[in-house]
């Protein structure tokens, strides 16, 4: 059975990538909101399942099959030491942080705002810079000791299926830490509570002048 699965996944690498991962990130963030976070089945935020499904599909199972099996396996041919390191080096130093992650803020930004335009990634990159060097952090404790398994044992068509299964624990961390929706009702609730709060604020303190 796994010889005639690893087969169907050799004939179709790239729809073997973009099914898996799609799959595996909305699963993630599916676990997060439901064992982490507690949410039932009637809680659980949809958009946010969405975001994380169609951030997998696209980006994961698209642009990132492209990038490591064709991009820098070019620039870097070979499975030898050097290659594999100049590999995991790049992936970890260009592609998660110049490509992942402007991706990721800005589909999360077009969600939350329902817009897309030279806007909206203008303020998702404001928030990736608010969080740059957490979600480094995070991302190369996986990736870099993970992607020495990519580069260095996986076959080609196997490349993908592994990141996707290494990147359920990655995508839940996201999930966790990345997720929530700033939607633009939560924005104005914020913003309306802000208010009432500081015109409580006002009210007392005019009553302690009054009262002097």
């Amino acid at each position: 059975m796994f010889a005639r699965l690893n087969r169907a996944m050799a004939a179709k690498p790239l729809t073997t990538s973009l099914v898996v991962t799609a799959v595996k990130a909305g699963a993630a963030d599916i676990m997060v909101q439901t064992a982490v976070e507690g949410h039932g089945a009637a809680t659980v935020d949809r958009q946010r399942v969405a975001l994380f499904t169609a951030f997998g599909f696209a980006y994961q199972g698209g642009f990132q099959y492209w990038l490591i099996n064709h991009v820098f396996e070019r620039a870097f041919p070979g499975r030898g030491w050097l290659p594999t390191a100049q590999k995991v080096l790049a992936m970890n130093a260009i592609g998660d942080p110049v490509f992942f992650f402007p991706v990721f803020y800005s589909m999360k930004e077009a969600f939350a705002t329902r817009r897309f335009e030279p806007a909206t990634v203008s303020a998702a990159l404001r928030k990736y810079r608010a969080n740059i060097f957490e979600d480094w952090r995070n991302t190369w404790s996986i990736w870099i000791p993970g992607h020495v398994v990519t580069y260095g044992l996986c076959p080609l068509h196997l490349r993908m299926p592994w990141v996707a299964a290494l990147s359920f624990a990655y995508l839940s961390i996201l999930s966790a830490t990345r997720g929530q929706l700033d939607t633009a009702t939560g924005t104005r609730a914020e913003h309306a509570m802000r208010r009432v709060n500081s015109g409580g604020a006002l009210v007392k303190e005019t009553q302690r002048t009054t009262s002097l």
